[in-house]
This record gives C-alpha cells, sequence and structure tokens, in this order.
C-alpha cells in the first residue's frame, strides 16, 4: 500500500497544502517566511520519508531522516511556531492514513485485513519522521538562541559602556533589541551567579517598559526602557521578584548616556549591604552613593571626623558609634535615642559628651554634624568590604 502512495505523492501534497490553509492559520500567516512552493515540498519529501521506512523498513536505510531534519532547520529558521509544525505533521500523517487505507480497500478482503492488522507501521514511521524534524528544529533553535545571546550580550555591553552614541551602535540596537535612540532609560545591576536566573518580572510589559538583560563581568545587566513609569516606580515593581542585591540608576535620557547609568547603577549596588536583598535606588542613597564613590576620601573623612573614637576597644567604639546613629535616628532627642538603645537619656548624654571629647568637636555644630552622619556611612561601607 505504501508503494502505492507513493506515486500519489503530488497529489498528496496538494490535498495537505489545502487542508494545512483551513486549519493551521499560525502557520500559513506566516506565508512572508515560507513559501507555498516550500511547503509543498517540505510534505512531499517528508510523506516520502515515512512511505520509505513503511517499504524497505527501519534498519535498510539512512537517508529518509535527511528531509525531517531539513524541515526543522528550516522552520526554525523562518519562526514558524514548532507546535504549527506539529500540527502538519499530524495532519500529514491522517491523510496518509486515508490514502492507504483508500489503495487497500482496493484490493482483496484478505490484502485489506492484512494492512489493518500492520498499520502499526505508519504510525511508528511518522512519529520517527515527527521526532527527526522535532530534532532539526531544536538543535537549530538552539544554535540561533546561542547567536542571538552573543549578539544581545555584545550590544549589551557596547552600550553600557558608553558607545550608545556612536550612530551604527544605536541603529543596531534599535533592529536587534528594539531600544529605540531616544527615551527614558534606567539600568539595573543585579549582583548574582550567572548561572542564576533572574528572569522577567510580571507587569512590566503592560506598563510599556522594555527590559533587556545580559550578563556583564560577573554581574547580570538590564537595560530599562522606562515607558510610563518613574524608576523609583521601576525599583518598586523589582523589589517582590529580585531575591538578590540590585542597583538601580536614576532616569538617563537615551542610549547615548547608558554608560552614566550603568555607572550610577554599580554606586548604588555598592551602597546596598550585602545580606540586603533588593534594588537600591540611587537617588535614595545619594549621600551613600558620594561615600562610595571615593574610599580613599571616605576612609580620610570617618578617620579625620572620628578620630581616636576609632582607637577605642572594640565594644567601647560600637557603643559610643551606636549611640551616635540613634541619636541622629531621634531628630537628635537623648530621650526618643535612650528608648532605641534601651537606656537613660543621661546615659546617652555622657555618651555623648565623650564623643565630643574624643573628636575635639562640638555636635551642637552644623558641619560637624554633617561630617559624622557621612563618616558613620564611610566607616559602616568600608566595615563591609
Amino acid at each position: 500500500m505504501a508503494a502505492a502512495v507513493l506515486t500519489e505523492l503530488p497529489a498528496f501534497a496538494d490535498r495537505l497544502t489545502e487542508r494545512g490553509a483551513a486549519e493551521e492559520q499560525a502557520f500559513y500567516a506566516r506565508g512572508d517566511r515560507v513559501a507555498p512552493a516550500d511547503m509543498r515540498q517540505s510534505f512531499m519529501d517528508n510523506a516520502r520519508s515515512a512511505l520509505v521506512l513503511m517499504t524497505e523498513g527501519f534498519g535498510t536505510r539512512a537517508d529518509w531522516i535527511a528531509a525531517p531534519l531539513a524541515t526543522g532547520r528550516r522552520r526554525a529558521e523562518q519562526g514558524v511556531p514548532l507546535e504549527a509544525v506539529l500540527h502538519l505533521f499530524r495532519l500529514g500523517t491522517e491523510l496518509l492514513w486515508e490514502m492507504l487505507l483508500a489503495a487497500a480497500r482496493r484490493r482483496s478482503p484478505d490484502e485489506l485485513a492484512e494492512f489493518v492488522d500492520s498499520v502499526m507501521v505508519l504510525w511508528q514511521a511518522t512519529d520517527r519522521v515527527s521526532t527527526a524534524m522535532v530534532e532539526g528544529y531544536r538543535s537549530r533553535e538552539s544554535r540561533l538562541q546561542a547567536q542571538a545571546n552573543r549578539r544581545r550580550e555584545r550590544l549589551v555591553r557596547a552600550l553600557v559602556e558608553g558607545r550608545g552614541a556612536d550612530p551604527a551602535v544605536a541603529a543596531e540596537a534599535e533592529a536587534e533589541l528594539g531600544l529605540p535612540a531616544h527615551g527614558r532609560y534606567a539600568v539595573v545591576l543585579v549582583g548574582c551567579d550567572l548561572a542564576e536566573d533572574v528572569g522577567p518580572v510580571p507587569g512590566l510589559a503592560a506598563l510599556g517598559v522594555r527590559v533587556v538583560a545580559a550578563p556583564y563581568r560577573d554581574r547580570v545587566v538590564w537595560l530599562a526602557e522606562l515607558g510610563g513609569v518613574t524608576a523609583g516606580r521601576l525599583a518598586e515593581l523589582l523589589a517582590p521578584h529580585l531575591q538578590h542585591r540590585a542597583g538601580l540608576s536614576g532616569e538617563v535620557d537615551g542610549l547615548a548616556e547608558l554608560g552614566i547609568a550603568y555607572r550610577l547603577a554599580e554606586l548604588a549596588l555598592h551602597t546596598q549591604a550585602p545580606d540586603a536583598p533588593g534594588p537600591a535606588l540611587l537617588d535614595d542613597r545619594l549621600p551613600e552613593a558620594l561615600v562610595v564613590a571615593s574610599p580613599r576620601l571616605a576612609h580620610r573623612l570617618a578617620a579625620r571626623t572620628l578620630g581616636r573614637v576609632l582607637d577605642l576597644e572594640d565594644e567601647e567604639r560600637r557603643v559610643l558609634l551606636d549611640t551616635l546613629r540613634a541619636w541622629f535616628r531621634a531628630d537628635r532627642s537623648p530621650t526618643r535615642a535612650g528608648e532605641l538603645l534601651y537606656c537613660h537619656r543621661n546615659t546617652v548624654l555622657n555618651r555623648l559628651r565623650k564623643l565630643e571629647q574624643l573628636t575635639g568637636a562640638s555636635l551642637e555644630d552644623d558641619r560637624h554634624q554633617l561630617c559624622c552622619r557621612l563618616a558613620l556611612m564611610a566607616h559602616d561601607h568600608l566595615r563591609r568590604t
């Protein structure tokens, strides 16, 4: 029966083309990518492969696999969904069954019965052809995805290194990444292992936010076109989904300023404590960013401002610095600072006087207060790093 149907392949291809057009619109909507002649030829080639397996056996010839492998590769390159291709393969199997059965019915009753008893060969053959097609599709899809990933990583690297002002780079970024040269952008720098998945955040696309992510150095960088949201709103949207430390730059104008945004995001990331996941928005941490931007100046500021306090034994130094922090948090109220520290206000006052003696400056002096606040930030940052 299979040998008989082999002579009817043109009619098979015509009927499958007609049936496929009616049932698989997702495939035929891509007529600009898949020429009708290509589809019709692939129908014939893959049906021939199945019929060859049926007529000559599964272990005698290997050339049957070339057609389904080639079909899978081409459809992956053309961007046709695998589900659509498999649907057409299933339609082709049904049509082969109809044609084989019609050929069998033209034979004697004994031959028809023998055909029905051996019809499992059809399903085995078409399954092998479909499996080979999927193999070709997946292998080419993986290769194309790897190439796309390399292009994306190369472009993201160029943009965060400040080459977005180059018209050629900007044009390629718009074509490959869908990022317009002019727009509102922010950079998110995620401090995580590159092997970990920091996948898309739900809801961003609905707000017009487009994110392109790629590994860069030992981190993952996200280029975010902000759409209709602010950088602050983006931080709020990211917070429930980021399980890692992240730095978020403020808003910048266009691809040309993404290099600046990357450096700002890096500063924001450095202000984040190692055990504090979630995004640190630079605009909310500008004093801390000033400190971490220059470690040498931060060290000098802490040493000059806190003076002999830093030379004390660990426990005494910790008590005095914790008292100073609590006093600032309490808006310089000794009573409220004592509540934060679970001690009497007089104890707070005694510790503050000792701090003044050790630093040689009055805590009533506005400039000294500013220096103390920055020195505490510098001391905490240097201790962490």
